[in-house]
């Protein structure tokens, strides 16, 4: 008998699910489980253990390998006369002839089979090759082994795509094969997805022709089994990135962009590929005011302007004031006015405030201002004047003024 003691099974490692009897609850760190497929093991080990005896892990050597099994390449060699050489990971060798792959090698923007065989032969292209993560598609597993770079491609590329559509990371290059009235058949990864009219452009877009043979980049929105085919997004790439592009706009740069639409505000204008910004008619110089009341524009008119200010809630307002010349007016106007009494002409109502403007200045009197003085917003219009008085001078070129004499 070993006289060895056996010690008490550690209980503690149950604790936060354990519920007591003889029921055990399964560990919801480890990934991959399923209704038939539970791990219930807390130990350090466990993750690793579940993969083993489930084939979730990649590196474990199959002996068999059977039709629809997809493959990691380790090692590729002896590429020349058409052919290659690979290593899979589960040690066996096969030569793959690049006359049937053409549409692989193609995927990676090699036009011939002797461009791709030419780049291999550098070494350091051969090992960010094969770094990318190769996979070959089994068709057929004995007698005879045969195997397809493309199909191993295209199955992988299916299984991420589905993982994308719950936790979306990655963003990928759709070219535009076709057009019809809902939207666009693109071809991503080698793989034909369907984009939708109203999420493959910030706004609307007036010529769907026009679209025909451009690039986009898009992340996966969904898949339709009905259709038997992913649906991508242009508006989701743009949601994903924007907080970091915004943060990357400068206010001293010159932007140019076209218009996509109007409101009695303003005209909206479209730049960068995935920015919308106001062009406020207090912001638009003489000529292009003029053009706006006598409604003269129309969507995909270009246009110059500069970012005037960017809102907490990442609203765009442009200016076509040039910055420069616009902080040098401000500082005289400061320097004239700081102590004056001025009448300034209303030229927008908002609900944080009232625009006006000073000869060719323009700056705030917020709504606080009139909730001090009792007065409501609601009594004026577009075109009332204001007693005002300048206030102060904020951060991204704001003036603030206050109220005198309004009652």
């Amino acid at each position: 008998m070993n006289k060895n003691k056996i010690e008490e099974f550690d209980w503690s490692k149950y604790d936060e699910h354990y519920k007591g009897g003889n029921k055990l609850v399964s560990n919801p760190k480890i990934k991959g489980q399923s209704n038939k497929e539970k791990c219930y093991s807390r130990e350090p080990y466990a993750q690793k253990m579940f993969d083993f005896f489930t084939s979730n892990n990649q590196t474990i050597i199959k002996k068999d390998l059977n039709k629809g099994d997809c493959i990691p390449i380790i090692s590729i060699y002896n590429i020349r006369d058409g052919k290659m050489n690979i290593e899979l990971i589960s040690g066996l060798t096969v030569t793959i002839d690049l006359n049937r792959e053409k549409r692989f090698i193609q995927l990676f923007g090699y036009n011939t089979i002797d461009e791709f065989i030419t780049a291999l032969q550098n070494p350091e292209n051969l090992k960010n090759f094969i770094n990318q993560g190769l996979y070959v598609y089994i068709i057929e597993g004995s007698p005879n082994i045969k195997v397809s770079l493309w199909q191993g491609h295209i199955k992988r590329t299916k299984e991420e795509f589905m993982k994308e559509i719950n936790s979306p990371s990655k963003a990928y290059i759709a070219k535009i094969l076709e057009a019809n009235k809902g939207g666009f058949f693109v071809e991503v990864q080698g793989i034909e997805a369907f984009m939708p009219g109203s999420l493959a452009a910030p706004n609307k877009i007036m010529d769907f022709k026009s679209m025909v043979g451009k690039e986009v980049i898009v992340m996966i929105e969904d898949f339709l089994k009905e259709m038997n085919s992913f649906i991508v997004s242009h508006k989701k790439y743009i949601e994903h990135v924007l907080p970091k592009k915004i943060s990357e706009l400068s206010l001293d740069k010159k932007y140019k962009g076209n218009i996509t639409g109007t409101s009695k505000y303003g005209i909206f204008i479209e730049f960068e590929d995935i920015f919308t910004g106001l062009l406020h008619h207090s912001k638009m110089y003489e000529e292009t005011i003029n053009s706006f009341r006598n409604k003269k524009f129309k969507p995909g008119d270009e246009i110059e302007f500069y970012i005037n200010e960017i809102t907490k809630d990442n609203r765009i307002i442009l200016t076509e004031e040039d910055p420069f010349q616009k902080r040098k007016k401000i500082n005289e106007f400061i320097l004239k006015n700081k102590d004056n009494n001025i009448e300034a002409e209303i030229v927008a109502i908002m609900p944080f405030g009232i625009i006006v403007k000073v000869e060719e200045i323009a700056g705030l009197v917020p709504s606080k201002e009139f909730k001090k003085n009792k007065i409501l917003m609601s009594n004026f219009i577009v075109g009332d004047k204001l007693n005002i008085k300048y206030e102060e001078f904020k951060e991204n070129d704001k003036l603030i003024f206050k109220l005198t004499n309004n009652k």
